[in-house]
Formats: C-alpha cells, structure tokens, sequence
C-alpha cells in the first residue's frame, strides 16, 4: 500500500533529523507510528472495559480524600 503524508518546512526538518538519528526511513518512521497508536489505543480500550466490568461487579466508589486515608496518605 502506498500513501501520502504533507509535511510543512518545519516538520519536515524533524522528521529528517530523526531520519538521521534512526538510521531508519520515512517508510519505516510511519509504520512503526501508526502502529504503536493502534496498539496503544487497544490497550486503552482494553483496561477501560476491564475496569467497567470491575465496576458493574461492585459498584463501589469513595471521594479522593477518602482514598488517601486508606492509603495512609492523608
């Protein structure tokens, strides 16, 4: 798959220093970005539902203050 990506003049000057830096190409850069957002999106998404499923199974929830008590922070 093929695609295209607009950088402006400063961008650009980033990406290139990066390119550098990684000894890695444009190519490569955008891959390894696109697929550490999706990956980091699913784990998102992942421990949101963990914790709603939690939630639905004891309902229970305590101010702030609360929490620091019990954690002997307050």
């Amino acid at each position: 798959m093929t695609f295209e990506v607009t950088f402006d003049d400063a961008d650009m000057a980033i990406v290139e220093d990066y390119m550098k830096q990684t000894k890695m190409d444009i190519s490569e850069i955008a891959r390894q970005a696109i697929l550490e957002m999706i990956f980091n999106d699913d784990a998102d998404l992942a421990a949101y539902e963990k914790a709603i499923a939690e939630y639905k199974k004891n309902p229970v929830t305590c101010t702030h203050e609360e929490l620091l008590k019990k954690l002997g922070m307050a």
